[in-house]
């Protein structure tokens, strides 16, 4: 899509997830929460993409870097129109899809439905869902399909508390609109300008802003606290394995932990808890045994683990095999012997 930009807002720090780490670096299965959005972003194939940093710069910016990701700075946190406006320099005469740092469950087939109902629409687009408990969360006021306003959680009146549906944050505004941002004032009782406003000057304007509706909330919605981490990354477990067990890896158990960036070999089995990380590659047929700490190795083809074995940094070429209670060294080479 190279006519999109996409811009991933990472500036916050997230008092509520009480750390002193950036939010967006927190992990969920071996990679940080801005990782997965990153990842999700490159598959559109924008034109560019620029990550917005505030809170803990050095950390979220080195990171990017090993990653090729450019970057802008939002000095001060002063809400999320000032985070795009901060990111507008680098942008080009582009539709703008704007996504957060901290939702790294969004499916790319969810994002390919957001912007093709956003083509089609061709106005300002904010994809809400429907929450049992909306606390926290900005409330979607909605006339017709048009969204009349979304109503912050500090500022939303007793009637608006009750309203279910809700903002998730991710948006897409067509280039035309993205000067209505300089429009939004700071009236509210944070004493912020926040991009939701720009539904009601859009409307002021003359134009308006529409909601798409995704069912699956747990899937659209950002992590707020480390409780909010546990449950994402449960999540994320069983999406990653169910991916290699689709691909033909057979799980002994659902206990199993295999970080993100493994890659796991047709017709191999992994017994239970196995802790299979970073970027571990395991050809095909091979067997990996139970309580087997495996972390940056090479299994080849045919390898047999047989359990309690501890790896890091290994090379353990195709046919061997490994008894149990084992411990190998960085940089080893295991083969087979004649």
């Amino acid at each position: 899509m190279k006519d999109l930009d996409i811009v991933i807002l990472a500036a916050g720090k997230g008092e509520r997830m009480v750390s002193r780490k950036p939010k967006v670096m927190h992990e969920i299965m071996g990679k940080p929460l801005l990782g997965y959005v990153v990842d999700a972003a490159r598959r559109l194939e924008p034109a560019r993409t620029i990550v917005v940093t505030g809170y803990g710069r050095e950390i979220v910016e080195a990171y990017l870097e090993e990653k090729g990701v450019a970057t802008a700075f939002q000095e001060e946190q002063k809400g999320t129109a000032h985070a795009l406006a901060s990111a507008r320099a680098h942008l080009g005469g582009n539709d703008v899809l704007v996504l957060l740092g901290d939702v790294p469950l969004i499916e790319h087939s969810t994002l390919v439905q957001f912007l093709e109902f956003c083509r089609v629409s061709a106005s300002i687009v904010f994809l809400t869902t429907d929450v049992a408990d909306p606390s926290g969360y900005g409330r979607v006021v909605m006339d017709g399909d048009i969204i009349a306003d979304i109503r912050e959680d500090a500022d939303a009146a007793a009637a608006e508390k009750l309203i279910r549906r809700i903002n998730t944050g991710i948006c897409y505004i067509p280039f035309r609109d993205l000067e209505l941002i300089d429009l939004i004032d700071t009236a509210n009782r944070k004493g912020e300008r926040y991009l939701t406003d720009i539904c009601k000057v859009a409307r002021a304007e003359g134009g308006c802003a529409k909601g798409f509706y995704h069912p699956r909330a747990e899937e659209v919605l950002g992590v707020n606290t480390l409780k909010g981490l546990l449950e994402a990354n449960t999540v994320m477990r069983q999406r990653i394995n169910e991916g290699h067990m689709a691909r033909g890896v057979t799980f002994l158990d659902t206990d199993i932990y295999v970080e993100s960036d493994v890659v796991i070999g047709q017709d191999t089995v992994i017994a239970s808890h196995c802790h299979i990380a970073g970027a571990t590659i395991i050809g095909e047929g091979a067997y990996i045994g139970p309580s087997s700490i495996i972390r940056n190795c090479r299994i080849g083809n045919n390898v047999t683990i047989a359990g309690l074995v501890f790896m890091e940094g290994v090379e353990a070429r195709e046919g061997v095999r490994i008894g149990a209670l084992s411990r190998f060294k960085q940089d080893m080479v295991i083969e087979r012997r004649a």
